[in-house]
């Protein structure tokens, strides 16, 4: 039988359509699956909800093995996942997956396996292997997305902050922010995080004004509980304790996370006693103490503790400091007695703490040392060397180890010095004039000692001189910084030396009117050291 062809009065084109439309049709419904279990994880990813993320993409990886370029997408995120996670090994074997794969299919993606490489390397603090990866990644030409090279630019500026290389770190987020200026706009959402990134490092660096500039240009471009923070706080050091810093601050602790909401209390707490509210202070450290465990670093003034039972300490010593501050203002016996339990709590939580920044230290042991100048304290031997502990590199003179002498200890703090008088019978410690006592210290820097009279000594021991009238020998304790030498041969009062009383009086240097030995006792020092560790 022949077959005939269509005549022209029959239309074969809906028919070829209705084809067409079935065999698009099925094909869409064999894309579908895949795609709709790739995009859900993508929105899980988004939610934070990393596991659930993971767990959708490896059903995609058992279902469509033969998917060769999304398997290499699929591990990528999966690697990005887990990363979140803090699962490194994991990450690492994800991402290697990835990139064999990507290597035979889309070699131009290996970019992106190389940026992340450098975020598991920095995440393990092997920051020039995190340096190495980076310098690949810019290899790549990142068509589908020209930002990319801003990124890497803002992680190299972050791995660079943590080998303490601040230059070459603010040089970086500046190169970011010139990427994206230039391929989008100056108002470029991106910029948000790279400006504060460049605020966070000017901090560092102690250039307040500029930081908080920083923080106003990432602020202009979006709203974010960071750079609120972190404009407070430079407002704070550049000594402005505005009600701008004070709007920033309650900004950031009302929106921020908890790590945030710690920092903005302790830096309102810190406004509040800089406008003298000692109430304000202590209503604040009220609301941060139920907050504080092992936090993560906030992009405030970072504290560079990673330890997060060093952190939760450090923050501790930061507060106790503020507290002892607050009760201090409020000059009374009972205000007296809780500053000192504030400064002891503080300064054990400080050394546990394992800080450098030595700032709070200071802070909690002037505190302590105010408080204790106060007759209302009683100044026992436990308070004593309490707070000696922390008086670094003391150097001692003694008159005689086997006799019993009066001792006097001079401590220094970065705003005020204070002496420690003790003997069989009596022991306080009082603050001393700081101004009279660093014109002392300035003149002998540049005098001999035989050139300053009387008033010198007067200047420094004044507060103890009806004391030592009848004293023979003394203990004697100064700061390492101060010309110890130089001191001990300060003239005393003059004194009967020979000749027809009373007209030849001779000043004696001070160490030989109270038999001060020239040579500072090392087993002091070292017993010292041995009860700080």
């Amino acid at each position: 039988m022949q077959i005939k062809r269509p005549t022209s009065d029959l239309n074969p084109l809906p028919l070829f359509s209705g084809l067409i439309l079935m065999l698009c049709f099925g094909i869409n419904v064999a894309l579908a699956q895949p795609q709709e279990l790739l995009h859900k994880a993508d929105s899980l990813a988004k939610a934070l909800q990393y596991e659930e993320a993971n767990a959708t993409l490896s059903a995609f990886t058992k279902a469509y093995p033969q998917r060769k370029y999304d398997l290499g997408e699929a591990y990528f995120k999966m690697a990005g996942n887990h990363f979140h996670l803090g699962q490194l090994e994991s990450a690492r074997q994800c991402n290697q997956q990835s990139a064999d794969l990507r290597m035979a299919i889309a070699p131009d993606a290996l970019g992106l396996n190389e940026q992340l490489s450098a975020c598991i390397h920095l995440a393990e603090g092997q920051y020039d292997t995190a340096l190495e990866h980076l310098d690949k990644a810019r290899l790549y030409p990142f068509f589908d997305d020209p930002l990319i090279p801003a990124e890497i630019a803002l992680l190299e500026s972050e791995i660079q902050e943590q080998r303490q290389q601040y230059d070459l770190a603010l040089k970086a987020a500046r190169s970011a922010a010139e990427i994206v200026e230039i391929v989008e706009s100056e108002e470029a959402p991106l910029l948000a995080d790279i400006y504060l990134q460049q605020a966070h490092l000017l901090a560092i660096k102690q250039d307040w004004a500029a930081a908080a500039q920083a923080c106003q240009a990432s602020l202009k471009i979006g709203e974010s509980p960071e750079a609120h923070l972190l404009l407070g706080q430079t407002l704070l050091a550049i000594g402005q304790p505005s009600e701008e810093a004070k709007a920033a601050l309650t900004k950031a602790q009302e929106q921020g996370t908890t790590a945030v909401q710690i920092e903005a209390g302790l830096a309102l707490a810190q406004w509040e006693l800089k406008n003298e509210k000692p109430y304000g202070v202590l209503a604040q450290i009220d609301r941060v103490s139920p907050l504080i465990n092992p936090q993560q670093v906030s992009r405030g003034q970072d504290t560079g503790i990673h330890k997060p039972g060093q952190k939760q300490d450090y923050l501790i010593a930061k507060m106790e400091s503020l507290r002892a501050q607050a009760y201090l203002m409020e000059a009374s016996p009972d205000s007296y007695v809780q500053a000192l339990d504030a400064a002891y709590t503080g300064l054990e939580a400080w050394q546990r703490s394992a800080k450098e920044d030595t700032l709070p230290e200071d802070q909690l042991l002037e505190a302590g040392l105010k408080a204790l100048s106060h007759r209302e304290i009683e100044v026992n031997e436990f308070n004593t060397q309490f707070l000696m502990l922390y008086h670094r590199g003391a150097q001692i003179f003694f008159a005689d180890r086997q006799e019993k002498a009066a001792h006097i200890f001079f401590l220094e703090t970065r705003s005020a010095i204070f002496g420690k008088y003790g003997d069989a019978d009596t022991a306080f410690i009082k603050q001393l004039d700081y101004k009279a006592i660093q014109q002392i210290r300035s003149k002998l820097d540049t005098e001999a000692p035989d050139a300053l009279d009387y008033n010198a000594f007067q200047q420094i021991f004044g507060p103890f001189e009806a004391l030592l009238a009848n004293k023979k020998a003394l203990t004697l304790g100064l700061p390492k910084t101060w010309p110890a030498q130089k001191i001990l041969e300060l003239p005393t009062a003059p004194e009967p030396d020979g000749g027809i009383w009373p007209f030849r009086r001779q000043p004696k240097p001070l160490r030989e009117r109270f038999r001060i030995n020239d040579t500072p006792d090392q087993t002091f020092n070292q017993s010292r050291k041995s009860s700080e560790r």
